[in-house]
């Protein structure tokens, strides 16, 4: 139970910071709230925020998933990276015909980057941290 409340608050807190990147959007370009999709921002570069911050949020609340779980790692990022997938696959269904295919695809792809991503620093962080060590004395 606490597996699944945990992927539940990685979810949430996904959705928290993605909403937050296109809450900046919103307030700046002064347009409606779209809470998924690119087709309606006002310019290119704006894409290109979401998509990294889709990134950039993933990793992090992949790490602090992984880090408060602490125990197999590779089932736990494989798990929430399929609860991301979910939540994307419930996008794709409600915005098939208003957004590009290329979007759903990227954002699926950024999303098992960004596990991937955290996942490798979470198994590898101690021999990160040794080799820190030797570089500084």
């Amino acid at each position: 139970m606490k597996k699944l409340f945990i992927y539940l608050i990685g979810l949430i807190g996904f959705l928290f910071f993605e909403g937050f990147a296109r809450l900046i959007i919103l307030f700046y370009h002064r347009t409606d709230f779209h809470f998924y999709g690119v087709s309606h921002l006002p310019a290119n570069i704006w894409i290109v925020v979401i998509l990294l911050s889709v990134l950039v949020s993933t990793w992090l609340v992949s790490m602090l998933v992984l880090t408060i779980l602490n125990q197999n790692p590779g089932k736990h990022a494989i798990s929430f990276a399929g609860v991301l997938v979910l939540w994307r696959l419930f996008e794709m269904t409600n915005s098939w015909g208003q957004e590009p295919l290329w979007y759903f695809l990227s954002a699926i792809g950024l999303h098992l980057l960004g596990v991937f991503l955290a996942w490798m620093l979470y198994t590898r962080q101690d021999q990160i941290a040794t080799q820190v060590d030797r570089n500084t004395e």
